[in-house]
């Protein structure tokens, strides 16, 4: 447990979310000296540090103070056990290091094509230290058909197959979908393979996608003395958007999720004239302006002036953008789940009123390609009572 520090002034909610909302901002700055005006105007509580662990914020928030030599700013009875969690996650990273290395050289010496995606290929991309990046698992892009090569070669690894997620092979084929692998006395406890990078009911019916460009397009990460494959900057930054607005609707994990695309952006090596005419044509123009304007108001990321133009919504929609209360929910750390608030933040990022409409009528009379894979139909089925028993399963269930 980590030791109370002397008390300080309390205070209340309005100034806990404003002295939160400077110090997520003090993290992201390059420059040190934001950091140390925090402490000055704000002595760092206990209550601030797990506000930070709980935001997955902990690790990287420590390496930047000891960059910054300001470690000795933090409580007394907090310095020695932050730094001792954060050279435990250090020394698991040089290991975690030799695994995932391990595991991806398999697959490429088995001939299973894959891109590597989230957390772990973001920690070696754009995190100055891997161990500043919580991850719980590998995700790697793979084509459906390769699925039994891919498993039968981690297997071999010491990797076995878990429960598929509760869906018929037919639908996820049909949808896109993944497998997870568990680690049996192994460092890395989890591979996740999924098909495609960006799916989902809301990417189907209102999003023009190309995953074969993505796909093809494709670009390299190094680790240790290799090469592996994954997305573009590009490709990422629409990926981190889509999949903290409509997976998470901004929902955990809230700050880390943003301060990924921060770090992207920040970065420098993105083609912006790209990834915006990407964004309009895929229509995830939304969903990316929104991601990069709370990036903008919490991080202060450098999203060019033209780019944030060339994606804006209407005026109408980023009322009703503004009307959701993103910032305060990633700040507050707001859960998400499956209620209306779900619903509310999917159809207020659609690009097109006419997808909206898709959408909703979608949703309630799915076609009968969907109908046929989701109840395991055969192709003669008639199919109306099946309309039938899926709009009561809408009406009665949380998620159908």
């Amino acid at each position: 447990m980590l030791a109370e520090p002397p008390a300080a002034a309390p205070r209340n909610d309005r100034e806990t979310r404003s002295a939160r909302r400077q110090l997520a901002l003090a993290l992201a700055a390059q420059a040190p000296d934001a950091l140390a005006a925090w402490l000055d105007a704000h002595p760092l509580s206990l209550a601030d540090l797990e506000w930070l662990q709980a935001q997955g914020l902990a690790l990287f928030a420590f390496h930047r103070m000891q960059q910054a030599d300001l470690l000795d700013r933090a409580p007394a009875g907090v310095i020695a056990p932050w730094q001792e969690a954060y050279q435990r996650v250090v020394t698991a990273t040089a290991a975690m290091d030799w695994e995932i290395e391990r595991v991806l050289l398999a697959l490429q010496q088995a001939g299973v094509d894959f891109i590597w995606l989230k957390g772990a290929a973001l920690a070696y991309a754009v995190y100055a230290n891997p161990a500043c990046r919580l991850r719980g698992d590998l995700d790697l892009w793979i084509q459906p058909e390769q699925l039994p090569l891919a498993a039968a070669v981690l297997a071999d690894l010491g990797f076995r197959l878990a429960s598929k997620e509760d869906r018929p092979d037919a639908l996820v084929l049909l949808v896109g979908g993944e497998q997870q692998l568990v680690g049996d006395g192994t460092i890395l406890e989890l591979i996740e393979l999924q098909w495609p990078v960006l799916r989902g009911e809301w990417v189907r019916h209102t999003t023009a996608i190309d995953h074969q460009a993505i796909w093809q397009r494709r670009a390299a990460i190094a680790l240790g003395e290799h090469g592996f494959p994954t997305l573009t900057p590009e490709d990422t930054l629409l990926h981190l958007a889509q999949h903290q607005a409509i997976s998470h609707q901004f929902s955990a994990p809230w700050l880390r999720n943003l301060l990924d695309v921060h770090l992207l952006v920040a970065a420098g090596r993105l083609n912006w004239p790209q990834a915006t005419a990407t964004a309009r044509s895929w229509r995830l123009a939304t969903v990316l302006w929104t991601v990069l304007h709370l990036a903008q108001r919490l991080l202060d990321t450098p999203a060019p002036p033209a780019a944030m133009q060339a994606l804006a919504p209407p005026p109408w929609q980023r009322w009703l953008i503004d009307h959701l209360h993103l910032e305060e929910a990633l700040l507050t750390m707001q859960s998400g789940g499956y209620g209306h608030r779900r619903f509310l933040i999917q159809i207020a990022l659609i690009d097109r009123v006419r997808d909206v409409v898709r959408l909703l009528a979608r949703g309630l009379f799915p076609d009968a390609d969907w109908l046929r894979a989701r109840y395991g139909l055969t192709p003669g089925a008639r199919l109306a009572r099946w309309r039938l028993l899926h709009i009561w399963r809408l009406a009665t269930a949380a998620r159908a």
